[in-house]
């Protein structure tokens, strides 16, 4: 909480209240910090960085690399005000737009994420993070088009830059485009062999031209990429699963949909996959559990719904049901089907 005080002081320009700046301390704790983002350790990060800024108030520049920590840990309240107090001191940063725009996306704050990066664009209209912050958020609002036209002007200025062509390759994936997204995403891994996403969507470009033993293969590499080195990465998981429930594989689906909720216990899908899976499997009370889960995190996910329902009728819960089968046709009319 100290450290926030200090924030707050340094806006007001009164951190002569404060001890005085340790350098020699805040580098050693800014160094740790860095170590424990590198590991992914996101919470312990956030706190070095509070324990560096306590060390040396004058050190601002903290301020973003403790917006970026909580970012990452998923407490965006905090990296918002991180980012907001920087620039309450340096409000012509354009680091410091970048970071609160970015801490406003990851929140699906679009808005005002839009708002930031726009601000940006005004300054350089060809600043790569920032376009690369207006392509997503125009890609998660559903906008394809746009995203797609600004993906591709990027990607005309630096060819070379991975996110950017990965990006064009989900949005041509979205759009059924299922060999211009397979093009980018060999683009990807031309650019770097070790990108478990451009594995992960082939996999995704395979599975859908019915290429069943490819797209298991590519899964599989990229949770061998991710298994150690990102342990917050659950898509390959689930796609698997995914894949593995069609197959009627339902044993191996669970275990990959399991392994998906563990890096990932805020994904709806993974709960959902691993209800199916219970369900196959005629463990009906256990698929109860998961569905109910997956339908807690998104009320706008029309399958778990329709899976719940199915599972109240063997239970012989008539009224939940009909509820569930209700909500599912509400939901269904209302939110569009979109690939994975």
């Amino acid at each position: 909480m100290r450290a926030w005080l200090i924030t707050y002081s340094l806006v007001l320009g009164a951190s002569a209240c404060f001890a005085e700046c340790d350098p020699v301390a805040s580098s050693s704790l800014r160094t740790s910090a860095a170590a424990a983002l590198d590991q992914h350790q996101y919470s312990a990060a956030a706190a070095e960085f509070e324990r560096a800024l306590d060390a040396c108030p004058e050190q601002r520049i903290l301020l973003l690399d403790l917006s970026q920590a909580h970012a990452r840990a998923r407490e965006f309240p905090q990296a918002i005000r991180a980012a907001q107090a920087f620039l309450e001191a340096e409000p012509n940063s354009m680091a410091g737009r970048l970071a609160l725009a970015n801490a406003y996306f990851m929140a699906q704050r679009f808005l005002e994420a839009r708002t930031e990066y726009e601000r940006i664009l005004k300054l350089d209209a060809t600043e790569p993070s920032a376009l690369k912050l207006k392509g997503n958020t125009e890609y998660l609002m559903g906008d394809y088009p746009q995203s797609e036209n600004t993906f591709i002007g990027l990607l005309e200025k630096h060819p070379d830059d991975e996110e950017a062509a990965y990006m064009l390759g989900r949005i041509y994936y979205m759009q059924g485009r299922i060999e211009h997204a397979a093009g980018q995403f060999q683009r990807v891994l031309k650019l770097n062999p070790r990108s478990y996403k451009a594995y992960d969507n082939l996999g995704l470009c395979f599975e859908a031209r019915g290429e069943t033993e490819l797209a298991t293969r590519h899964f599989l590499t990229a949770i061998k990429l991710v298994e150690n080195d990102h342990p917050d990465y659950d898509s390959a998981y689930a796609n698997l699963a995914d894949l593995l429930l069609e197959n009627n594989d339902f044993e191996k689906a669970f275990a990959a949909a399991s392994k998906a909720a563990d890096r990932n216990p805020y994904d709806a899908r993974n709960f959902y996959l691993g209800g199916k899976a219970l369900y196959r499997l005629q463990k009906t009370e256990l698929s109860l559990n998961w569905l109910q889960r997956s339908v807690a995190l998104d009320q706008n996910y029309p399958e778990p719904l329709y899976l719940l329902s199915k599972v109240y009728a063997q239970l012989g819960q008539e009224e939940k049901r009909k509820e569930m089968l209700d909500r599912f046709r509400e939901v269904k009319a209302r939110v569009p089907q979109t690939r994975r």
